[in-house]
Order: structure tokens, then sequence, then C-alpha cells
């Protein structure tokens, strides 16, 4: 397909665990008038719903990854936006695009302290009543999700596929830092929300942190306000 080419600069959304490429459907209302939004999407869900779920981190990034060099539009600006799974992902990503000279002008993670503080706990292969009760309990699912049990049903599979894929047992902390400025926002009854101020160990330019109110599902009721941060981002990035 051809792909009409513009002078916009790139933003790229990166799901959550259970999520696809319309995860952000507000979010991407509220930039598309400013951005060339790309929604790379994982296998088994979406518009990949025939292909089989991947087995493990490192092949989840080559996949985003392979995504994002083919879309890529390289004479404009671009930055990496994901949450949680996303998050973790897009970090590893932006390390890869920087050895490849093309660097993002800024990281946004949400809903992840960054690696090496949220324990280690295996849930994917959990019976379903304590498989949903940890989900939850991590933040892995909306509340609204939870209320239809037709919708744990048809989210289940790429859930347990998304939490299998982060705890497989070859998945490393990377021991990285980038040179992408990061900017990192939590919800402030996230678990973990306290500890935003990790992301800095694994930058070595800029980072600041926010903790706005909100579960770990604040991107739904705060849509504009980041929507607004990106924008701001870009702006500050281009006029430099």
């Amino acid at each position: 397909m051809n792909r009409t080419i513009s002078s916009k600069p790139q933003i790229f959304l990166l799901h959550y665990a259970g999520g696809d490429r319309n995860s952000f459907r507000p979010l991407i209302e509220a930039l598309q008038t400013h951005f060339q939004v790309e929604t790379p999407e994982l296998p088994g869900r979406g518009n990949r719903m025939s292909e089989p779920p991947l087995k493990n981190k490192q092949e989840a990034i080559a996949d985003v990854l392979e995504q994002i060099q083919r879309t890529r539009q390289k004479d404009v600006p671009y930055l990496i936006y994901g949450h949680s799974m996303g998050a973790i992902l897009g970090f590893e990503i932006c390390h890869a695009m920087e050895k490849d000279n093309d660097a993002p002008i800024h990281f946004v993670a949400t809903g992840y302290p960054g690696p090496g503080i949220k324990e280690s706990v295996s849930i994917a292969d959990l019976p379903k009543t304590e498989f949903f009760a940890e989900v939850r309990k991590l933040g892995g699912i909306s509340d609204e999700v939870m209320q239809y049990e037709e919708l744990l049903d048809f989210f289940e599979p790429v859930l347990r596929g998304d939490f299998g894929l982060l705890e497989n047992k070859s998945n490393q902390i990377p021991n990285i830092k980038i040179q992408t400025p990061i900017y990192a926002v939590m919800g402030k009854s996230e678990k973990y929300a306290l500890n935003i101020r990790n992301w800095a160990n694994y930058t070595e330019t800029e980072c600041e942190c926010q903790i706005v109110n909100g579960n770990h599902f604040f991107i739904n009721q705060n849509f504009n306000y980041l929507s607004q941060v990106i924008k701001n981002l870009m702006n500050t990035a281009t006029a430099k």
C-alpha cells in the first residue's frame, strides 16, 4: 500500500498488554492533526489476529522495531510513546533506533516505573479466576472490561500471551542507558508510582517524571493532558 508523504512529525504509539492498534483511540484523535500517528501492533490481535502470538520480549521488540523502521519517514522528527508493556518494549526500541542513528526526540513512558522495580510474579499460566484476579491487582486490565464476562473471554488469550511474553525466563533486565530524553507519567494509585524517578537511571540526558490522579489506566481519563505533553515535547525539541 502506498503511504502519503507528510511533513508532520511522527509518533509511534506502543500498546499495553492485551491491547491493539486501536487502544489509544482518543489519544490518536487528539494528536492526528499535529502528527502522523503510527500504531504498531503485535501478532495475535486486531489486524494480526490470525498470526501466532510471540513467545518472548526480544521477539516482540524485533517485531515492533521492524514496523517502526518500515513506516519511519526519515526527514521528519518523531517520538515513541508506550504504556505499560509498550513502555517496557519502547525503552529497548529507543536504544535500537539510537544505534541505527535515528533516535527519537523523546521517549514518553506511562504506567511503568522503569526496569528493575516491579516484582517478578508469574501469572500467565494461572487458572482463569486467579489469573484475572492477579491481572486486576497488577493494573493489567481496566475496571470496565472486568465487568463483562464475554470481554474477559475475548481478552484472555491475548492477555495470557502478553504476560507470558514478559515473564519468559530468557528476558533480562536491560543493562543499558538511552541517549533519548524520557518523560514518564504514572497514576497516583499505581503500586509503583513513587518509584517513577527510577527512569532517571536509564537515560544519559534529562528525565521528567509526573504523577497524576488515577490508576493504571489513568490514560483513558487524561488523554487531553497526554496529547498536550506530547505536542509540547515536540514543539520544544523542534524549536531548538
